[in-house]
């Protein structure tokens, strides 16, 4: 046995090796930005590898946040209520009258802003920050970006209040204005680390800790973050809308809150790193994968690249599986051998079904055959298969952010010139053609070509699933093409004993009379 898990551990690594040695291109993951006039104002877009920002000059608001990274299953999504946004040419489009995220109330009205001199320390991050005064009281807003792939923006808001002479003990800050209808996000808030779509009078609850808008695929949460007396309302406006925030105790001197804004996709690990588990309730599924996704986590920090991730992930899974996939080759090649016995006790004891099936058992027995061992390794299968699928899909952010493969530039997305699904559906198709001594002889026409037919259907409708599971799935079925040669030549070499050695075979119905009565005394 120690044998055959080297054989098979060398042959996977070796042709690893061989396509490894080939230079990988990743995709453009920089953080940019750029100023523009837009109007009478001036707007800054900062572009991440997932999403483009863009803020204004027009009470220092946020205007737009599109998200223009969407794996598979998913969209470009624009999360601000109040903007349209072109997917293509990302062009903006704003409704009238719209009050934009960080819209500073003050006795209901605010200064406009100056945009000051972007900060850019790092490559991957970059500070926006506006200046304005308003009612006496002078504020500055600040917000940092990071090209991460937990879709957060840090914000930090100045008050000075030197004198104390404005006339409101509160301001509120805006978070979004929208109407809410059947189809659109749905309001939510935390208060004590529960989710509620209730808004709770003060003192009936402990901590504040955010509200924002929430659907099955988007989030758009502000946090308060650290000791704040940051308190949540909302209200209507007189245009029939929905308008919510945060309100803010205004004191003398010089005042710092700071928040934090998640604003991307509804993807549980995600939020839970951005501190919003408590928002979310993951089901049965997203549960399970949780720990595949850790674990593919914890390879690609060890390796650097998602590719190798996948790769040793499939090397264990394989080396794992492989006595499943041992016994079920060895299964179909003795259901194959059994074939004409099998055949000759079904005709026997066709008219007695009960007979005929315990007759059936009795054989399987006798050869040490189980009928349903080669079926138990493809359950086993599936689910893993499933669990990489979905975890590839929850992990597409990290996957995206990380260095590309071979010509594939995001393993998340699918392979830009299928490359991986040709190989792949030409080695399924080698794989049926290794499996065709084994079943095919007392097989009927169709399903004969069945299993040739199945790789080519695979390959037309699941082309634009994401290339990292493809990659898992050609490696897979490498390492099956390997096992399945080896398992061959480990019965070739079998049989050729057992001729040499073995007696003559025994007569299949000895002990049965011709009126099928057993005559045996067992």
């Amino acid at each position: 046995m120690r044998k055959i898990y080297g054989w098979l551990t060398i042959s996977i690594t070796l042709s690893l090796f061989l396509l490894l040695g080939v230079p990988s291109w990743g995709v453009q993951t920089d953080l940019t930005y750029r100023i523009y006039q837009s109007g009478d104002y001036k707007e800054i877009e900062v572009t991440t590898a997932l999403a483009s920002y863009v803020f204004s000059e027009e009470k220092g608001t946020l205007h737009s946040v599109f998200l223009t990274f969407s794996p598979y299953g998913s969209k470009s999504s624009e999360l601000v209520p109040g903007t349209k946004t072109d997917p293509v040419d990302l062009d903006r489009q704003y409704v009238a009258n719209t009050t934009f995220p960080f819209t500073l109330l003050m006795d209901g009205t605010e200064a406009d802003c100056v945009l000051s001199t972007p900060i850019q320390a790092y490559a991957d991050e970059i500070i926006v920050e506006f200046k304005g005064r308003a009612g006496g009281v002078d504020f500055t807003k600040r917000f940092t970006i990071r090209n991460e792939p937990y879709y957060t923006v840090d914000m930090e808001l100045v008050i000075d209040n030197p004198d104390g002479e404005n006339p409101s003990s509160t301001l509120l800050m805006i978070l979004a204005d929208h109407t809410p209808t059947k189809s659109s996000p749905a309001l939510v808030y935390l208060f004590d680390d529960a989710a509620t779509e209730a808004l709770l009078v003060p003192n009936s609850y402990t901590s504040f800790d955010g509200l924002g808008l929430m659907d099955k695929q988007t989030v758009f949460f502000l946090m308060p973050v650290g000791l704040t007396e940051a308190a949540p309302f909302s209200e209507r406006t007189p245009a029939g809308s929905q308008r919510f925030g945060v309100s803010l105790p205004l004191t003398r001197g010089t005042t710092h809150y700071s928040f934090s804004l998640y604003g991307g996709r509804r993807r549980f690990l995600l939020m839970e790193d951005a501190g919003l588990g408590k928002l979310d309730s993951p089901g049965n599924m997203a549960r399970m994968m949780v720990p595949v996704i850790q674990f593919l986590n914890f390879l690609y920090r060890h390796t650097g690249n998602y590719a190798w991730a996948i790769i040793l992930f499939t090397i264990l899974t394989r080396v794992i599986l492989f006595p499943l996939m041992r016994k079920q080759y060895h299964s179909m090649a003795k259901m194959q051998k059994l074939q004409p016995k099998l055949k000759r006790i079904q005709e026997r004891f066709k008219d007695d079904r009960q007979l005929l099936q315990r007759k059936m058992m009795q054989l399987y027995k006798q050869e040490g055959v189980n009928p349903m061992g080669g079926c138990l390794p493809m359950f086993v299968q599936l689910p893993i298969l499933i669990l990489l699928w979905k975890a590839i899909l929850y992990s597409a952010e990290q996957i995206h952010l990380s260095p590309g493969f071979l010509w594939v530039p995001d393993l998340s997305l699918r392979d830009p010139y299928f490359i991986l699904v040709g190989i792949t559906t030409l080695l399924m198709i080698l794989q049926q053609r290794m499996m065709t001594p084994m079943t095919a002889s007392n097989t009927g026409g169709s399903q004969k070509y069945m299993g040739y037919i199945f790789p080519i259907f695979m390959a037309v409708f699941l082309y634009s699933f994401p290339a990292g599971l493809w990659l898992y799935y050609l490696l897979t079925t490498l390492s099956q093409v390997g096992q399945q040669y080896f398992v061959n030549w480990e019965m070739a070499k079998a049989k050729t004993i057992t001729s040499m050695s073995a007696p003559a075979e025994a007569i299949l119905d000895d002990g049965e009379t011709d009126d099928g009565e057993d005559q045996s005394t067992d």
